[in-house]
């Protein structure tokens, strides 16, 4: 008996080494998507087919996953694929698949990318030499694979460290998701490079306006992995209220040059001046029709009111305001910032304070949205 315990507890040992150093392991395959390299730390070769876990890759491909009874599906452009837990059978539009593009490894759904960036209107195309999947479309502006390599090459050089909260165990469970309006502009450009020094993610509302004359910013953006919403085409109040059918046109118009700019059907806006009390019911149901969420915000730091000079208030605004939202139980604090020349200067402070507190700065995430407008609208 004691033997038996004793080589137990051996196996267990060694098998917890394995799995922990198996963990830290870097990948040794990578994927791509346009001319972005995704940050997936889990890419696995299983059966000769490069797949990731299925949370990884819905993020960003915006795949809409649901659950229902014991089965999973994902539906988007006109098509179904459901996985059975039953089963552990794939189908697509309920015919089952001869092979598994979708596998439960451990309890969790990985799925090929090369079959799902298919089924879904991408290409691929595999770079043998970096053991890189690139993803991308035709119809979205990308650099040559041949340039592509070549900037693969100095990602994978200069990939850098994810940067650890500072004190991680004060508020690790709470997220803080940065977002910038009015954009894109000289000052989007800057806060993208301050947030890709700090390493995270943010998320930005775009006027349509702006972006006409600014596609390579919200493509610099997009490839930083940002989130990017529409924030209708004119700012204009008058015109962006003036009626159901304006202000849907507004939001429609804005999405829709986000499309073509990125090949991303984002669903996510922020309204001009906030939900309440601009947006009528009329509206609310325009939205929902049209399968748009809607954000608005919980903290203001009025950032748009200062000047350079004053950015010392604004991060101190900032501090105030997540601290209020983190005492009344708050657990996902989203702040209002613009993409102008004082909110620039703040923003380094407001992240290195952010981090020093413990929170988690986050980008919006389609699968796992969070309600927050302040009409209480629970479909947006």
């Amino acid at each position: 008996m004691i033997v038996a315990i004793c080589t137990m507890l051996i196996i267990v040992v060694v098998f917890s080494t394995t799995q922990s150093k198996a963990a830290d392991k870097k990948p040794t395959h990578h994927v791509g998507l346009h001319d972005r390299l995704l940050d997936f730390t889990d890419v696995r070769v299983i059966d000769n087919d490069m797949k990731v876990p299925l949370d990884d890759i819905a993020k960003v491909l915006y795949l809409p996953v649901e659950q229902e009874n014991n089965s999973i599906y994902i539906r988007k452009r006109g098509i179904e694929i459901s996985y059975s837990y039953i089963t552990r059978q794939t189908a697509k539009d309920g015919v089952p698949i001869s092979w598994s593009p979708i596998v439960n490894v451990g309890g969790e759904l990985f799925i090929s990318v090369k079959y799902i960036a298919r089924e879904i209107g991408f290409k691929t195309e595999y770079l043998q030499k970096l053991k890189t999947l690139r993803i991308y479309r035709d119809d979205y502006t990308h650099m040559s694979h041949a340039d592509y390599e070549k900037k693969l090459h100095q990602l994978l050089d200069e990939k850098k460290p994810v940067i650890t909260q500072v004190n991680p165990t004060k508020k690790s469970p709470v997220n803080v998701y940065l977002t910038f309006d009015d954009g894109p502009n000289q000052f989007t450009t800057i806060n993208n490079k301050i947030l890709k020094k700090y390493n995270i993610q943010g998320s930005f509302f775009f006027l349509g306006k702006h972006m006409k004359n600014n596609e390579s910013i919200v493509k610099e953006v997009f490839d930083a992995g940002h989130y990017i919403g529409t924030h209708s085409m004119t700012h204009d109040k008058n015109k962006v209220y003036k009626s159901p059918k304006s202000f849907i046109d507004e939001m429609n118009e804005g999405t829709k040059l986000i499309l073509q700019m990125t090949g991303q059907d984002a669903k996510l806006l922020r309204v001009p001046y906030g939900s309440k009390p601009h947006v009528t019911p009329d509206m609310q149901k325009l939205l929902t029709s049209n399968n748009y969420k809607m954000w608005d915000w919980d903290v203001d730091p009025a950032d748009w009111k200062y000047t350079d000079k004053q950015a010392d208030k604004i991060t101190q605004n900032v501090r105030d305001g997540v601290e209020k939202a983190y005492k009344s139980g708050d657990r996902d604090i989203i702040i209002l910032l613009h993409d102008r020349s004082q909110t620039t200067k703040a923003l380094p402070q407001i992240i290195e304070w952010l981090q020093q507190e413990g929170y988690t700065i986050k980008t919006y995430e389609p699968t796992q949205h969070i309600i927050r407008n302040f009409l209480n609208d629970t479909e947006l």
